[in-house]
């Protein structure tokens, strides 16, 4: 993982801009870690705007908690030739643009001119000019274009070279010139707290002068944030109809329900303890953590269910189901946290992913072992009661 010291040590480089950057969290989403954005020109501003755009970006991030750093690729004032055509006296040497760039593009870049066989063996024939001979700019001048006549017009008759600050390459987003920045966030800090962040920068610092928009990691974030509160809600009724199905009850669902949120709360103080962000890794931990959670709770209802069909008295049906269940709950719980324990304590590359995923499912583990066993019995219960007394004499036959 990159430290601060790995960026200090590139500080005094006055050659080059130098920053160092973590592979992508997510293998194939990005080119590297961190918030990557793309700044659009939506007004044609050119780009040394967009130059001085990011700058001020940059130094508005450095007084932000949230963002570390912000690194770009962009370069929008580069030293360039520009070759200026008269397209008038092209006309007047009977020549047409489209032998003066293809000329040109043959020269400077290469162009393809046909196949040959020999030796059994296919070669592609390629026309293209010599090192030597186009390492000057000015040898662009000693250049010729055949016209219609069949004379050889030099370059020098209708060009001229002029030096001009421009951008070393063209990218375009969404139809708009743009520059693809990356932010890191600050220690302690989540992506979504980052996006805003950047959101907000942007705003603060750009107006309406540029657009924004999201790509990699960052972009499917954005467009899942209310996607996993939805696959939360779907998973607990889905989880309510399953077992309603299998105890043939309304109720009991409930109280393996209400286990859960005691898992969330042990997964939230694990990372507030560790000083972990509730990242994407902390949330598959929760998943997990609250399907264990469920696993166990349904244990305990089960044999509460049996215990009071047998005849055994409400208090008591929940009360040995729980001393029965609390020693095989316990020993798989105490196996499991400590197989992801180390996780914990992970180091090297991909760390940070590792440890998260551990803090979540450790703590949400401990506390649901420790507490949530201990409740499970009262909220069976509670709810058994509420079915007894109330709902079944509004729904007759309703177990």
């Amino acid at each position: 993982m990159i430290e601060k010291t790995d960026m200090m040590a590139a500080e005094n480089i006055q050659e080059a801009v130098v920053f160092s950057v973590n592979p992508p969290t997510i293998q194939g989403l990005g080119m590297s870690s961190g918030l990557e954005m793309q700044l659009l020109d939506i007004n044609s501003r050119g780009p040394a705007e967009m130059s001085k755009a990011i700058a001020a970006l940059q130094h508005a991030a450095s007084g932000s908690k949230e963002i570390a750093s912000i690194t770009t690729l962009y370069q929008g004032e580069v030293p360039q030739y520009r070759l200026n055509i008269d397209r008038d006296r092209v006309k007047l040497q009977g020549l047409t643009m489209a032998d003066v760039y293809a000329t040109l593009g043959g020269y400077m870049g290469g162009s393809y001119v046909n196949d040959f066989t020999e030796f059994g063996r296919t070669f592609q024939v390629t026309l293209q000019g010599d090192d030597n001979a186009r390492g000057n700019i000015e040898d662009v001048m000693k250049l010729s274009v055949r016209n219609a006549r069949g004379d050889m017009v030099p370059f020098s008759a209708f060009t001229k070279i002029e030096q001009v600050m421009g951008q070393a390459t063209a990218s375009r987003y969404n139809t708009y010139a743009s520059a693809a920045i990356t932010a890191n966030v600050a220690d302690g800090v989540s992506s979504h707290q980052g996006i805003e962040a950047m959101e907000r920068l942007v705003k603060e610092t750009l107006g309406n002068n540029y657009a924004y928009a999201w790509t990699g990691e960052a972009y499917q974030e954005t467009q899942s944030g209310t996607t996993v509160s939805m696959v939360f809600v779907f998973a607990l009724i889905l989880t309510l109809l399953v077992l309603a199905a299998q105890y043939e009850s309304w109720t009991d669902p409930v109280a393996v329900v209400l286990a859960m949120p005691v898992a969330v709360l042990g997964t939230v103080l694990g990372c507030m303890l560790m000083g972990q962000s509730i990242s994407i890794y902390t949330q598959i931990g929760l998943i997990l953590v609250l399907g264990l959670s469920a696993k166990n709770a349904i244990l305990i209802v089960e044999y509460a269910t049996y215990f009071r069909k047998a005849g055994r008295p409400l208090r008591q049906a929940a009360l040995d189901a729980g001393v029965i269940r609390f020693r095989p709950i316990m020993m798989t719980a105490i196996a499991f946290i400590f197989g992801v324990m180390p996780m914990m304590f992970a180091t090297g590359a991909g760390a940070a992913s590792r440890v998260s995923l551990g803090t979540a499912v450790v703590f949400g583990m401990v506390v649901n072992a420790v507490l949530g066993t201990l409740f499970v019995p009262n909220f069976w219960e509670f709810m058994r009661n509420i079915q007894e007394k109330y709902l079944s004499k509004l729904f007759k036959g309703v177990d």
